[in-house]
């Protein structure tokens, strides 16, 4: 195996695949990144039990060469050792590996001699029995996970909750995620006309492919196979295994029915409570209390013992329904719902002592999210 490649190319990818390679596995091979050059590019696989990313190289992107190979062949290297040796390298490099799995990496008058392990000894990729597919724009797909991946479950103690539902019904992606306390659920629209079918994808799986660069333009192929799912681009392939269990029937958790209903300008009430939250630390919860005054201002208010207090009034847009809100929540939990909102106005309704207030883009219905209210 030899190639020529750009330095700061190369390393940004094997960057991305460094990151995911793993330290802890009983194989010490997936601490290592695998190379095989081909006679039409240069592919790089990484990964670990729960997801695997191959990254393709062609000789050219946008009529660009990138990449010169001399010889076929392939390696694996240990990834940590590897990426520093990169970062460190300052010019364009050749990298080499001989019938011994030494790999010879010169970059300019540098010349650097690495111990090698056999290609084939590492995992082989799965055959995929692809059962459903679709394709989709990529950075529609990357907004639709980033609004909802945030709510998964951090613990253990549930594994389904630590992933995001993903459900492919009549044309349309319904992504949910939920911890119990919280529940973030969007839909968009996409050209789907097989059978329903919905899978449980790892949070670390989807923030893993959040990562990858695409141009704005690009599409992404999703495959579904009996215990994986496979993401494709142009030079991508993400394979992810898919978590087993019952996901909990999240729809019927939404209130249909408010008590008190308000708009608001969505970044003036992020600042409010992102300032509140400086005086909740105290809290196990990051209490943040609301009140509404004279059916036009919202106080936002958090008091702490050791710190101090802080008090704001904003000025809402729109109330509907019963001109009463004195509720308290979770501070952090509430900003992580209202960045996902894109909108400039936010309607947040109150459904009684106790239930989960609902939060939504003044204008958009597909996307919606549940924040518990917390008992003082």
């Amino acid at each position: 195996m030899k190639f020529t490649i750009k330095n700061s190319f190369f390393t940004e990818i094997v960057s991305e695949l460094y990151k995911i390679s793993s330290t802890k596995s009983l194989l010490p091979i997936l601490s290592g990144i695998k190379i095989e050059a081909t006679k039409d590019s240069v592919v790089l696989t990484g990964g670990n039990s729960e997801v695997f990313i191959e990254k393709k190289i062609p000789r050219q992107i946008n009529g660009e060469a990138v990449i010169e190979i001399y010889e076929t062949g392939s390696v694996v290297v240990l990834s940590k050792h590897f990426i520093n040796l990169l970062k460190k390298l300052p010019d364009d490099i050749e990298i080499s590996s001989d019938g011994i799995q030494l790999v010879l990496i010169k970059s300019g008058d540098i010349v650097t001699k690495m111990n090698g392990i056999a290609a084939v000894d590492y995992p082989k990729l799965p055959e995929v029995k692809i059962l459903q597919t679709v394709t989709l724009n990529f950075t529609s797909l990357k907004e639709v996970i980033k609004q909802v991946v945030f709510a998964v479950s951090k613990s253990e103690a549930k594994p389904v909750l630590t992933g995001v539902k993903m459900e492919f019904v009549k044309n349309k992606l319904i992504c949910t995620a939920t911890d119990s306390h919280r529940l973030s659920r969007k839909e968009t629209q996409i050209t789907f006309n097989e059978r329903d079918h919905s899978v449980i994808v790892p949070s670390k799986s989807l923030l893993e492919l959040l990562q990858l660069k695409e141009s704005g333009s690009a599409t992404i192929q999703i495959s579904i196979a009996n215990n994986l799912i496979v993401f494709s681009t142009e030079n991508t392939i993400l394979y992810s295994v898919l978590i087993e269990g019952n996901y909990p029937n999240t729809q019927s958790l939404i209130p249909t029915d408010f008590v008190t209903k308000i708009t608001m300008n969505t970044q003036s009430l992020i600042a409010g409570i992102d300032r509140a939250c400086v005086f909740s630390e105290e809290w196990k919860h990051n209490n943040v209390h609301f009140t509404l005054i004279e059916n036009t201002v919202l106080k936002i208010t958090t008091k702490s013992a050791g710190i101090g207090m802080i008090e704001e009034q904003q000025r809402i847009s729109k109330v509907d329904g019963v001109p009463v809100i004195d509720m308290t929540f979770d501070g952090r939990l509430f900003l992580d719902a209202l960045k996902g909102i894109q909108e400039e106005q936010v309607t947040i309704s109150f459904c009684g002592v106790m239930k989960p207030a609902v939060i939504r883009p003044e204008t958009e219905t597909s996307y919606v999210q549940l924040i518990s209210p917390l008992r003082t």
